[in-house]
């Protein structure tokens, strides 16, 4: 059984309303726009002895993002909520907040299996990727592996009516001034569905094994820092990555989010449609 704490009264007086304007023939046409989503936790990387960066510093990185003319929906605790609202003030309109407990998240519950598998030898033998997050820190597992399950919550709440939903770090840019993105929209993907588009970093067929970036460094195929697609690509996708997840779990596996869709990629192909480009090259691709 797995834990949904996403405010299900909301959703559910939602779900009661679609019903009832269906009856009397007044639902909307989801409008064919993009809505972004991202989150932001400090997950104690300060305290890290590889890869620190200070909170404060993330927090600047997410101004950035949140200056963006966009529909956004933010997921985040009561400290960023409150940060987020600030920052939003001109953008109240195009801006959601859902406060969540980092405990509460999806994938918090196997936070004990993940832990077990990072501290065991299985995993730690032949490994060149012991100083990277992704193989000694559970919160940043936790966190980086969540983001198709807050994908999936902004489809099933669809504050803005809209038909495509996009991930974005909230550090995308890594403090970039964004501002001739202002009014970003990723038009070049709201004609196709049933679709889930990434950046590809890499070309897949580099990996002589699909799990070679699991152990070896040698960077990933996809950039996890912008994805997504329509609402229905997106539901679909939640069930195959939660399925790859648990399954590489049980073969003392972990990753980030970009391996494990590498992973769900390797099984679904015709599920994707990949772009060549960097890690940020989201506004530029897709505009």
């Amino acid at each position: 059984m797995f834990k949904l704490n996403f405010a299900e009264v909301p959703l559910f007086v939602n779900i009661l309303v679609q019903c009832f304007l269906i009856v009397h023939g007044q639902t909307r046409k989801p409008s064919s726009d993009a809505v972004m989503v991202t989150a932001l936790y400090d997950i104690g990387r300060d305290r890290w002895q590889f890869f620190r960066r200070s909170f404060d510093e993330y927090l600047s990185y997410f101004s950035n993002v949140l200056g963006l003319n966009v529909n956004l929906i933010v997921y985040s605790d009561e400290t960023v909520q409150n940060f987020v609202l600030d920052r939003r003030k001109g953008y109240q309109n195009k801006t959601k907040t859902f406060r969540i407990k980092f405990s509460d998240l999806e994938y918090s519950q196997y936070r004990q299996h993940i832990n077990d598998v990072i501290t065991s030898p299985e995993f730690r033998e032949s490994n060149d990727m012991l100083d990277h997050p992704e193989a000694f820190s559970v919160e940043y597992l936790i966190l980086m592996n969540n983001k198709i399950s807050f994908l999936a919550d902004a489809v099933r709440r669809n504050p803005f009516n809209s038909t495509h939903f996009f991930w974005i770090d909230a550090g995308y840019g890594h403090g970039e001034d964004l501002t001739r993105w202002k009014n970003f929209q990723p038009r070049k993907l709201l004609d196709y569905h049933d679709k889930i588009t990434y950046i590809e970093l890499n070309d897949p067929r580099w990996y002589i094994d699909i799990n070679d970036p699991h152990k070896v460094n040698m960077g990933p195929a996809f950039c996890g820092g912008f994805f997504g697609g329509d609402g229905g690509a997106i539901l679909r996708y939640e069930r195959l990555y939660r399925k790859t997840f648990r399954k590489l779990l049980t073969e003392y596996i972990v990753d980030d989010d970009q391996n494990v869709a590498f992973q769900c990629y390797m099984e679904c192909p015709n599920w994707f449609q990949n772009v060549r480009g960097n890690w940020f090259d989201a506004f530029e691709l897709f505009s």
